[in-house]
């Protein structure tokens, strides 16, 4: 079966409305006849003191939400672990919408930093997360925040002429598909606790004409994804899984 671009995913979802992601089906979700594979991938790149291994941890996390995404809407989301890697654009174009996911610093090169960019201005979509404590290379701590407050200086870098905010509460990639109040806690520098952390706890979206190209994420709702249920309350599994259900479909389905 043949993959799909996110325009044409677009041009689906306007001609089957909310019943192509499965908002009004009758029928049960094995009956559902699925359009062209949506492929997912995650974005491979080097960490801090040269780390070659961070970027891929837990990779049955991705797994499950695909499989919370299939079950939950008529997405034909491929089941396959993907990569595109960070130093050869051609590798990330095939994919409108990456998944970037650490512990530890990113170490972007400036060719890596361009073709970020490029890709995000060819349409592709952006999820990067703090994996806050996947290896364990900052210690055994759920407070961790090495990820996203690099990435929150890099993403406001490649587009100096684009906004880089956090995404109110009622912005509607909290409500496109599951209504959420604001991004669920699961970890990370959340749980600080100080009125500091609380503001940087959130969603954060670099805006750029109008187009959320990428969101930005220090909770670590892929760990809810992983183990969800043993790691965390059954409430923070599933809220993360919705989580991640509606800032794929919003990032598949905004204008």
């Amino acid at each position: 079966m043949s993959q799909i671009t996110r325009d044409q995913f677009l041009k689906l979802v306007a001609a089957g409305g909310a019943s192509f992601l499965g908002l009004n089906s009758v029928l049960p979700a094995e009956e559902i006849s699925k359009g062209p594979v949506v492929p997912w991938g995650r974005l491979k790149f080097t960490g801090e003191n040269g780390d070659q291994e961070d970027w891929h941890v837990h990779p049955n996390g991705d797994l499950n939400l695909i499989d919370s995404i299939r079950d939950q809407t008529s997405l034909n989301l491929e089941k396959k672990w993907n990569v595109a890697e960070i130093n050869d654009l051609k590798t990330m174009t095939p994919f409108p919408f990456l998944f970037m996911h650490a512990e530890i610093e990113p170490v972007l090169t400036d060719a890596d930093r361009q073709n970020l960019r490029e890709y995000m201005l060819r349409g592709g979509f952006l999820f990067a997360e703090d994996c806050v404590n996947g290896y364990g290379h900052h210690g055994n701590t759920r407070i961790n925040s090495f990820f996203f407050d690099t990435m929150k200086k890099e993403l406001p870098a490649l587009m100096p002429d684009a906004k880089f905010e956090k995404l109110s509460n009622d912005h509607p990639i909290f409500h496109c598909f599951y209504h959420l109040n604001g991004l669920p806690l699961i970890q990370g520098l959340g749980l600080r606790g100080t009125p500091e952390a609380l503001q940087e706890h959130g969603l954060w979206a670099l805006i750029h004409e109008g187009r959320v190209m990428s969101v930005l994420s220090p909770t670590d709702l892929h760990c809810g994804w992983t183990n969800g249920p043993n790691w965390f309350t059954k409430e923070q599994n599933i809220a993360s899984l919705q989580m991640g259900t509606n800032i794929y479909l919003f990032a598949m389905t905004q204008a």
